[in-house]
């Protein structure tokens, strides 16, 4: 299905506006005013409807609800196969439970509270149970509990609504739970029974009991989706010991894997919390000129962060590992990094970094692994005593005292992070940030604002540009899920498809080289190396950011050298004789001087192109090497009805496309259309006033242009361009309409393609890249047999691969026009590159009947030679 799907189609309404019901969530009103001031006012709508949910007689369970949104939004069906699937993914269907979206930072202990307290207040039950998944949540949970339980202006208000519980006593899980308690555990406690009178208060009584679950992805996770592998803390909650009737999930990470979860009632997510400025505001890399992890970048990036924030705090940045060995394995490489950056000691380093984990792993290889990474500070030392020592200092590293400005950890961890000063995310390695789940996560780790800064800050994500496409596509889809929709053959317009004819092609043998004597000279030409250079990352914010690299990966001039030699020796010792050391130094020294670069060391690049650049001299003679090419065969015919669909997203929409389209058709099938119905809504309220638009729906509208139906001679539903280049070609040949026969954007990938290969610029390889040839146009003619196939590019771009493109293209055509003319067709194909500066003069050679051997100014440029 080409529709990705809206978060906000997917939150479950609570349709119960009865006056019981509000008598109920609009009571305490003014307890919520109080409670949830400022910008963090949102909070007191997350708590009426999780209110309106509990108390309504409407609802007796949470199948009840989702029935009834299964058959009011359509958006549910669509994302889901079957009403029983939809519900299959809700293990706690049968009793009143739902889940709250609350952004980490959001202020998700104060709803909580709220909630808990309220249902106290009004007799709804007599208990409230709150789990979360660490004793690390459970501490911060207790502080925020008794201090609101404390406020006296809160109690006040409950007093005067006569509430049956005004002041809840907040209790830990070793103590007797009475009726008007607020018990705190963490789950781990639950499991165990040390210490614990969970079991005692709480069986048989949990039709009474409120259950507030805290960071409640924890509850649901991949492979725990049937029985037999629940975990233990969802065991508990649906356990008939117990009876739990009243339930509410709260996370700022709702996902399974990259799957939202289905019983959400309300969201304020990311990026509701980044527009009321109650979080950080993420700035990711978007380019970079180095790809490869440099602890120079982000140490870069966290100074940066020091001069930005540093004379109000102490500026933190975590980088994020997949799995806990490797957590510590890359404590110690930031150590190591620190101590020779800065040039302190170990002990100092170690006193600025600190890993966190849940545990040490207990499998032999990765505990072996820890401990080797780990470097005991005396004998009584050990990584548990240190992780434990780290947990503790966890706690008070935003409190100017700490040391702290480097925290390691995992992605997925259960101990809690309440930390503000956090201004870099590094996800380490790409498995670290590989599913919205994850990414949610970690990002969680830098969102909270800290309280003495008076704009708001952002969170550097500084991640690896190798995969940045990768996180990016996430990232927007967690801050702004994507709406994509799809285009290509309709079969309501099939009458403006037209033959299309290609050529097949397979590798050929074309000549054969044979050596009749060994190489002696050596062509040699080595990339710009340096000891240090200056590479750039822009963010997706703050835009450009200079980092100087020290690069590691270099050789000492005698030191490659002495290593030629050796491999040349280890090829054919008599050879050997012949490039002494002297020689390799001076054939090194000749290609470093001749490209102006240092001649003292050989970058470890360099060093591989010298090897290879000696390869011919052990070559044998007398042996042939064939040389491949892809030769043309047989004619083949193209169909387009048989082309695969593609698909634009929202934000690709916004950022440079464009859609084509007719007004009055229904260009989408049943998946797409209540959201193609929705940016025609914002195409009426454009016409009559643009300021009622927001932001997002008046630059969608921009994109969405509406053509007459004479003009729009395509086979397809709509027609989507993908940058300025192809809009105002796309603008033109709508206006030129009365040209064509017909005409067919085609597909970025498949369809109609033929090979070409060239060799890359700016790199030491000699050797061809084979690659598939896509053009983006091709144009049936008024009264023709002619098709002109066109290939769109930026004025001036004369790359080595556009030159290939032309001049394979050029060729392919040729062929297929006299294959063509051979078997008695009428058709006959002509070839085009245009930039935007040609298409005024291509349409108006068209018109004068001049097209045929016309050459665009980008034409000219391109053909000269590769």
């Amino acid at each position: 299905m080409s529709v990705q799907f809206r978060i906000a189609d997917q939150i479950l309404r609570v349709d119960d506006s009865s006056d019981a019901t509000e008598a109920v969530v609009r009571k305490y009103d003014a307890f919520l005013n109080l409670l949830h001031r400022g910008n963090y006012a949102f909070l007191r709508d997350a708590v009426r409807e999780s209110l309106r949910f509990l108390v309504s007689p409407k609802y007796p369970d949470l199948e009840r609800l989702a029935r009834e949104n299964w058959n009011s939004r359509p958006a549910l069906t669509l994302r889901h196969d079957s009403i029983d699937a939809f519900l299959g993914k809700m293990p706690m269907r049968d009793r009143k439970a739902a889940s709250l979206d609350i952004a980490t930072g959001g202020g998700k202990s104060f709803a909580m509270y709220g909630i808990g307290a309220i249902a106290l207040a009004e007799g709804l039950v007599d208990r409230v149970l709150v789990l979360c998944p660490s004793l690390t949540i459970e501490e911060g949970l207790l502080d925020k509990f008794t201090t609101l339980a404390g406020n006296q202006e809160l109690a006040t208000i409950m007093k005067e609504l006569g509430a049956q519980v005004a002041i809840p006593a907040i209790k830990r899980g070793n103590e007797t739970i009475q009726p008007g308690d607020i018990c705190i555990e963490n789950i781990h406690a639950v499991y165990t029974n040390a210490g614990s009178s969970i079991a005692d208060s709480f069986r048989g009584h949990g039709d009474r009991t409120l259950v507030l679950n805290d960071e409640a992805h924890h509850l649901f996770s991949p492979d725990d989706t049937d029985e037999a592998s629940m975990k233990k803390w969802l065991q508990f909650l649906v356990s008939p010991d117990y009876g739990f009737r009243y339930l509410i999930h709260v996370t700022g990470t709702p996902y399974v894997g990259n799957d939202y979860f289905p019983d959400v009632i309300y969201r304020f997510g990311l990026k509701q919390a980044i527009e009321a400025k109650v979080i950080k505001k993420p700035d990711y890399i978007i380019e970079d000129t180095y790809s490869k992890h440099s602890w120079d970048k982000t140490y870069t990036v966290h100074q940066e962060n020091r001069k930005e924030y540093g004379a109000k705090l102490r500026p933190i940045s975590i980088i994020v590992t997949q799995e806990i060995a490797r957590c510590v394995e890359v404590w110690k490489e930031l150590v190591d990094y620190l101590v020779k950056k800065e040039k302190i000691s170990h002990t100092e380093a170690e006193k600025k970094v600190i890993w966190v984990t849940s545990g040490i792993p207990t499998a032999k290889t990765a505990k072996a692994r820890v401990d080797i990474a780990y470097c005991p500070r005396d004998a009584k030392d050990s990584p548990e005593k240190r992780r434990k020592e780290n947990l503790v200092a966890l706690k008070t590293v935003d409190e100017s005292t700490s040391l702290v400005e480097w925290i390691v950890s995992v992605s997925m961890l259960t101990e809690g992070w309440d930390v503000k000063n956090v201004f870099q995310v590094v996800p380490h390695e790409s498995r670290a940030f590989s599913s919205k789940l994850l990414i949610a996560q970690v990002l969680g780790r830098g969102l909270r604002v800290p309280i003495c800064l008076d704009v708001q800050p952002f969170v550097k994500v500084t991640n690896h540009e190798a995969w940045s496409v990768e996180i990016a596509n996430l990232l927007k889809e967690v801050l702004e899920v994507e709406n994509t929709l799809s285009w290509g053959y309709d079969n309501r317009r099939d009458e403006y498809v037209f033959p299309l004819h290609n050529l097949r092609y397979e590798p050929e043998q074309q000549t054969v080289e044979t050596k009749k004597e060994k190489a002696t000279d050596i062509n040699l030409t080595l990339r710009p190396q340096s000891r240090k250079s200056t590479e750039y990352s822009t963010f997706s914010e703050t835009g450009k950011l200079a980092v100087e690299i020290t690069h590691k990966d270099t050789v000492e001039i005698d030191d490659a050298v002495k290593i030629l030699r050796l491999f040349i020796r280890g090829k054919d010792e008599t050879l050997a004789d012949k490039w002494p050391k002297s020689r390799i130094k001076s054939l090194i020294e000749k290609a470093l001087k001749a490209g102006g670069y240092d001649i003292d060391f050989l970058s470890r690049e360099n060093l591989s192109l010298v090897q290879q650049a000696l390869g011919p001299l052990f070559r044998p003679v007398d042996r042939a090497h064939p040389r491949f090419g892809q030769a043309a065969k047989e004619l083949v015919s193209v169909d387009y009805r048989e082309a695969l669909r593609q698909s634009f997203s929202e934000s690709r929409l916004k950022e440079s496309g464009t859609v084509y389209h007719v007004d009055g058709e229904k260009p989408f099938p049943k998946d797409e259309a209540h959201l193609w119905e929705q940016y025609n809504k914002w195409m009426q309220i454009a016409k009559i006033d643009e300021s009622a638009l927001h932001e997002d729906a008046h630059e969608i509208v921009k994109r969405i242009h509406q053509v007459n139906l004479s003009q729009f001679k395509t086979p397809c539903n709509v027609m989507y361009a993908s940058h300025k280049p192809e809009r105002l070609f796309s603008d033109l040949l709508f206006e030129n309409s009365d040209l064509v026969e017909s005409f067919i954007k085609m597909p970025d990938r498949g369809c109609y393609s033929f090979p070409y290969s060239y060799k890359p610029a700016k790199t030491g390889k000699t050797h061809a890249v084979n690659e598939f040839f896509n053009p983006d146009f091709f144009l049936r003619l008024k009264d023709s047999h002619d098709v002109l196939a066109v290939e769109i590019k930026q004025d001036g771009d004369d790359s080595n691969r556009n030159k290939a493109k032309f001049r394979d293209g050029k060729a392919h055509f040729e062929r297929l026009n006299a294959v063509l003319k051979e078997a008695g067709e009428p058709w006959c194909y002509h070839f085009y590159f245009l930039s935007p500066d040609d298409y005024v003069g291509f349409f108006d050679q068209i018109r004068k009947g001049k097209y045929k051997g016309w050459k665009s100014g980008l034409m000219s440029d391109l053909g000269t030679a590769v």
